[in-house]
């Protein structure tokens, strides 16, 4: 019988300071539950719980959107990221957990 792995937010806090691409894959995961109208305008207008928040999402989201029109972003973006995303890792919590239970369903 598969397990299912069931992550903290402190293991993920850990990764997203140590690995920058557990940083970057966290920054598009939560970019990419941003709303269409929230990528379009790089803001927040939906008081959803998902997603960035208000005073990061312009930023954020031009991060997200330069990584994924160029592969990759500096070392002074990285560094201002990883301390943004930080405050993501409740969120991203979440998002893999809720991905274990995914791959428990299709392996059944």
């Amino acid at each position: 019988m598969d397990t299912m792995k069931k992550w903290k937010k402190e293991e993920i806090r850990e990764m997203i300071e140590k690995s920058d691409y557990a940083l970057i894959k966290g920054l598009l995961r939560i970019y990419e539950n941003q709303t269409m109208d929230e990528k379009r305008t790089e803001s927040t207008s939906h008081d959803n719980g998902i997603g960035f928040n208000g005073s990061d999402a312009q930023f954020l989201s031009k991060m997200a959107k330069f990584f994924l029109d160029r592969g990759y972003l500096t070392g002074k973006q990285i560094e201002v990221v990883r301390k943004k995303m930080l405050k993501y890792s409740g969120q991203l919590t979440k998002i893999a957990n809720a991905n274990e239970v995914k791959k428990l369903q299709t392996a059944e």
